[in-house]
């Protein structure tokens, strides 16, 4: 405690900003000179998220109504006594029960104190939430996060005049004009986030931004009945392109000479797509197998290549897309999904070696890795003809030690096609089999 009493009050109130907000009360007992300085810490954060939604389904709801009463009571006192002038950051999450009447007031002194970063989440169920009119002309708002919020309305004069970064993450809207108001009316938005949701009021999602540089579609929650979803992208400046885990239809509009990096994760997204991604340098695959790699579609810019291995049919798409990236340097296999059902892996066959084994793939890694016979005839296949390969890391699916023996063992014998790559295979976040 000496040294760190010796701290500048500045230095100590950037420690405390990096708490949630109930820690940075409770340090006020170590001395008097503590005893405000939580005061002044321009960050306050309450109640954080499970560290996953799994989470969410196992805490008692029976504590609910309690634990809604005492946050409440705990933001007043918080926001009554804080002295900071200004407000970076204000995070509401876990905020089930509490009233709309609360949300407003807490949103208008947040605003009246210069928000930059605010967040209003809710955990166990969707809350109902008026937000007051004066934020959404508020200037000095940078981001943006709303999580299961059910809208009263939406006002139709809306100015966000800073705001960069928006997350829309299973909202319910008033209309489909609520959601284009939303994100629209932001003319520096540059990083948007919509996380779709059943009954969320909107058929088809318009995403016509001409700042947004970073966009992601998503529906963690595996809601099935969003099947029938529409999203219309405009690309204008987009340079990153994300679609996770979401079942319905996509309508891309213009051409995406700028992307950098994209992600097809989902189970209805077609392969058509990414003949729009021609300029892409890292790219991340996840598409049924009824969808085959389009024909002619050449990724010549392509360096870092992510696969997800659930699909039958993931050895052909691995040879069609190493076939037509001929700049490929890094290559990740990793099982991102579900296997799946009656799952039968077709041997790899490529008719020549692709370009890039021979003159550019430097990295090789595999998740996941289970070590069945189609699983060592790709890895070996990629030792023996990847010239420039430097390392080659393996990551076994099985826990039992004897087997990731065995596996390291058939990879160690295979002939490669570089002198200098370095195999290894992870036993333990702390043991590795390491071969040169």
């Amino acid at each position: 405690m000496d040294k760190i009493s010796q701290l500048s009050d500045d230095l100590l109130i950037k420690i405390l900003s990096l708490l949630q907000t109930k820690d940075a009360v409770a340090m006020s007992i170590l001395s008097k000179r503590w005893k405000s300085l939580w005061t002044l810490v321009p960050t306050l954060i309450f109640g954080e998220y499970p560290e996953d939604r799994e989470d969410e389904d196992k805490v008692p709801k029976t504590n609910d109504e309690s634990h809604c009463i005492n946050m409440s009571q705990f933001v007043y006192g918080t926001l009554l006594l804080h002295k900071a002038p200004v407000l970076e950051c204000f995070h509401l999450n876990r905020a089930s029960g509490c009233s709309p009447s609360e949300i407003d007031l807490w949103i208008r002194i947040a605003v009246e104190r210069f928000v930059r970063d605010l967040t209003i989440g809710f955990c166990y169920e969707y809350g109902v939430i008026r937000l007051p009119s004066m934020l959404f002309s508020c200037e000095t708002l940078v981001t943006l996060e709303l999580k299961k919020v059910i809208f009263l309305e939406v006002p139709s004069q809306i100015r966000f005049q800073s705001l960069k970064t928006l997350r829309l993450l299973f909202v319910k809207y008033v209309d489909e004009e609520s959601f284009v108001r939303l994100i629209s009316n932001s003319p520096v938005l540059e990083d948007l986030v919509v996380e779709t949701c059943h009954d969320d009021n909107v058929v088809t999602f318009t995403i016509n931004v001409p700042s947004l540089v970073s966009f992601s579609i998503r529906n963690t929650l595996q809601d099935l009945e969003t099947e029938n979803d529409l999203f219309v992208v405009h690309y204008h400046c987009l340079k990153q392109f994300t679609i996770v885990d979401y079942f319905g239809e996509l309508t891309l509009i213009g051409n995406m000479p700028k992307l950098v990096e994209a992600s097809l994760l989902s189970v209805s997204c077609q392969a058509k797509f990414i003949k729009s991604f021609t300029c892409v340098k890292c790219l991340s695959l996840c598409l049924p197998q009824e969808y085959p790699f389009p024909t002619g579609t050449v990724l010549s810019q392509l360096v870092s290549l992510e696969l997800c291995l659930c699909e039958s049919n993931w050895t052909n798409m691995l040879v069609s897309v190493l076939q037509h990236s001929p700049k490929l340097q890094v290559l990740k296999l990793a099982m991102n999904h579900l296997m799946c059902e009656g799952r039968t892996v077709c041997s790899i066959q490529p008719s020549s070696v692709p370009e890039c084994l021979l003159y550019h793939l430097k990295t090789f890694e595999w998740r996941n890795y289970a070590g069945t016979e189609e699983d060592k005839e790709v890895a070996v296949y990629i030792l023996k003809n990847a010239k420039k390969l430097e390392t080659a890391t393996i990551y076994p699916e099985t826990d039992e030690l004897v087997h990731k023996h065995k596996m390291f063992e058939e990879l160690e014998i295979a002939s490669r096609g570089s002198r200098l790559c370095e195999l290894t295979m992870w036993l333990s976040p702390y043991q590795i089999f390491k071969s040169c």
